[in-house]
């Protein structure tokens, strides 16, 4: 009967009680921000990478003499270069859809209102990146996330050449 006044009196226990209940969630939470600060990042890495080496082919006039598989690998690499090395390149699929001119790229059947214009380039970029943390899988949702980046490089309508 000692002891038992002792822990009524006493509050200190409370306290650490009260810590190994909250820790777990503070940890949680803090985990969560960083795995959803990674993904952001990666995200708009690979967008602006996308995007720059887009803009090298529009700046390039011979990229039309280039085929698809060395705008997919010039792509690729100006991703990885651009994303700082972040993104491995196993990580990254390429699809390319190339057209003659905007007519076939609308769907449009030739008609007496054809239009010249440069050929068109249509990206699609999938990116398969893992988790830095177990959580997500905790939750059912895979130990990785997917994102899908499309880009058309075209041109407005040219002269005849």
């Amino acid at each position: 009967m000692g002891t038992f006044p002792f822990f009524l009196r006493s509050k200190s226990a409370v306290v650490s009680i009260e810590v190994a209940l909250i820790f777990p969630v503070i940890l949680f939470i803090l985990m969560m921000f960083f795995e959803l600060a990674r993904i952001a990042l990666i995200i708009t890495l690979v967008d602006v990478s996308i995007e720059r080496s887009v803009q090298s082919f529009r700046e390039d006039s011979l990229f039309n003499t280039l085929s698809e598989a060395e705008i997919k690998k010039v792509t690729s690499d100006n991703i990885i270069e651009g994303s700082f090395n972040i993104i491995h390149p196993d990580n990254i699929q390429i699809e390319l859809q190339r057209f003659s001119n905007l007519n076939e790229f609308a769907g449009v059947k030739e008609s007496e209102n054809t239009y010249y214009s440069l050929p068109i380039l249509n990206f699609s970029v999938y990116l398969n990146e893992t988790f830095i943390t177990p959580l997500p899988s905790f939750f059912g949702l895979g130990d990785s996330f997917q994102h899908e980046y499309r880009h058309v490089l075209g041109d407005l309508l040219g002269d005849e050449a």
